[in-house]
């Protein structure tokens, strides 16, 4: 302070005083150890969770692929080569970065020294049994709080720094990262580049992303992570990049799977027909018909043109043609012919994914005779589990007390007005059938039998808040919903409703959150998530589960959105 010449002695003791100082500065209390042995088992735990839950999708993914193959086909072999690349990617994280660090770090020459360990109520390595079976991924879950070398700073750098691994790591995870967003596109997924993490150089608008030290100096991504870093910490920043490679993963499988039959046609109503192979039969002959439903666009009208007297369409001769209403075409054609009325005509539609015009050729006939008895449902040609389904009865030429109804597969009663009943269908019943018939002379004569199709009833519509399906919304918006909505859209029965039973919220915010939401409304833990999400976190409404009035239950799936 004086500025007086120092002696020896005390130039020795300054100097010490330095050296004990640099040294105080490079320990790492035992507090902040154990901090970063906490944070590295709950991202291992957590890593093991995603694990579960991507093998779940894939199971999934497969099950689908085996039901519709012709469909599923382009994204299931996306989501293969998804998992490959992911199987190489989480392998060289393991294997070449934190297994050499750790048998570095603990002054050991294979994995099977490490295995050894000399205190077995201490292993280094959790999952020492795991390791043996064949699996497609290794994940060595290391035990931090056994390990002598986890304030070790000295073999990360080594490793990282001065053997290039860390830049080599940066280059894999780049490339990984591309691959990823070339396959979504590929499978006709854009703008995916922003629903992908595992940024290194530039973030997703390609702005640099820029890296301090302590000092405020700038340094790379690789200094960064692996210069001056304990080895508990090194393996904290491992296990969250492995971590952030498997959501990576889970978010593209999910999204290739939802991508099945999204280019197929869009239809918004299904309607049950019956198609007989004659509308004409004969006493002694059987009424056969085909039951099936048909799907509808009712916001898209288009034109039907037909021609009358042949079986093959041509644009030319007495070419009519009719606009469709709410996405059918209504052909009334002449009957005052006897015999068999031939026509064929052409729909033009367009690809929804192409653009192009496709031309869908059709052609039937039908008979011009004296009428038969006739089966006409109220509703729809189906007939519905756990409901009254209401069916009409008449025969021309003869009165309604004069014909009889028997129902097989289910119990008939009486309506009000005549003809009218209801069919309650027989539990187990797949097919209903509707006889009528009619006393001539003392003797019973068959006029008709049809065949109905049972089924259940159909699954209620499930939203957000009775509108949002999915997609990018406010959090704010999403909370001012409040509930998830289940209504009965398109469904011809008045009064048959579900309500919400439950469903799972799940996000991830560094580590998965599932909270489970019992009935409609969202609980106050629900509306803590959305609260809290941030802008581009992803939040699913899972196992959305309704109630039918009887209290069956049935699992309506997912709901996804993003906040903006």
């Amino acid at each position: 302070m004086s500025g007086a010449k120092e002696t020896p002695r005390q130039k020795m003791i300054g100097m010490m005083y330095l050296v004990y100082t640099a040294l105080l500065a490079m320990n790492v209390s035992a507090d902040i150890l154990d901090a970063f042995t906490l944070v590295s088992d709950g991202q291992q735990k957590t890593n093991t969770s995603i694990e579960m839950k991507i093998n779940n999708q894939y199971d999934a993914f497969e099950e689908q692929y085996n039901k519709e193959q012709a469909k599923t086909q382009v994204y299931w072999d996306k989501a293969l080569e998804i998992r490959e690349k992911t199987d190489e990617m989480v392998n060289y994280v393991e294997n070449e970065v934190i297994l050499p660090m750790l048998l570095a770090v603990e002054k050991e020459e294979s994995l099977e020294g490490l295995l050894q360990s000399k205190d077995p109520s201490k292993p280094i390595i959790r999952n020492a049994e795991r390791l043996k079976s064949n699996n497609r991924r290794v994940f060595y879950e290391v035990e931090l709080a056994n390990c002598d070398g986890k304030d070790n700073t000295d073999a990360p750098i080594s490793l990282m720094i001065n053997n290039n691994r860390a830049a080599e790591l940066k280059q894999k995870i780049k490339e990984y990262r591309e691959f990823i967003v070339n396959n979504m596109v590929d499978a006709g997924i854009k703008d995916y580049n922003s629903r992908v993490g595992l940024l290194t150089d530039v973030d997703h608008d390609g702005n640099p992303i820029k890296f301090y030290n302590a000092n405020k100096e700038e340094i790379d991504w690789e200094r960064k992570n692996f210069e001056h870093v304990v080895f508990a910490a090194e393996i904290a920043i491992l296990n969250q990049i492995v971590g952030e490679i498997q959501t990576t993963e889970y978010d593209a499988v999910s999204t290739l799977m939802s991508r099945i039959g999204a280019t197929d046609y869009k239809f918004n109503k299904l309607q049950a027909r019956v198609i007989a192979k004659s509308d004409y039969v004969i006493q002694g002959q059987d009424y056969e018909a085909e039951v099936f439903l048909m799907a509808s666009d009712t916001m898209r009208n288009f034109d039907a043109k037909y021609i009358l007297g042949t079986n093959n369409f041509t644009d030319k001769g007495d070419v009519k043609t009719v606009r469709s209403q709410g996405g059918i075409v209504r052909l009334k054609l002449p009957g005052n012919k006897i015999g068999q009325q031939d026509f064929a005509g052409v729909v033009e539609m367009t690809n929804p994914e192409t653009g192009d015009t496709e031309y869908h050729n059709f052609n039937a006939s039908y008979m011009v005779a004296q009428p038969s008895a006739t089966i006409a449902p109220t509703k729809m040609m189906i007939m519905y589990q756990e409901l009254k389904n209401p069916i009409s009865v008449s025969a021309p030429g003869f009165s309604n007390d004069e014909i009889m109804v028997n129902v097989e597969g289910g119990v008939l009663t009486k309506d009000k007005g005549a003809g009218n009943y209801f069919v309650e269908v027989n539990k187990g019943a797949k097919i209903v059938k509707v006889r009528i018939s009619t006393k001539q002379n003392g003797s019973i004569l068959s006029l008709a039998t049809q065949e109905f199709r049972v089924k259940p009833v159909p699954n209620p519509v499930v939203n957000i808040g009775g509108y949002i399906v999915g997609g990018k919304y406010d959090k704010e918006e999403i909370l001012a919903a409040g509930r998830i909505a289940a209504s009965m859209k398109d469904f011809d029965f008045e009064g048959y409703n579900f309500t919400v039973d439950s469903y799972m919220v799940s996000t991830y915010r560094g580590t998965f959150i599932d909270k489970k939401n019992v009935g409609q409304y969202f609980s106050d833990e629900v509306k803590s998530i959305i609260s809290n999400a941030r802008t581009g976190q992803k939040i699913s409404f899972e196992d959305i589960m309704v109630r039918s009035p009887k209290g069956e239950l049935r699992n309506m799936g997912s709901i996804a959105i993003v906040i903006k």
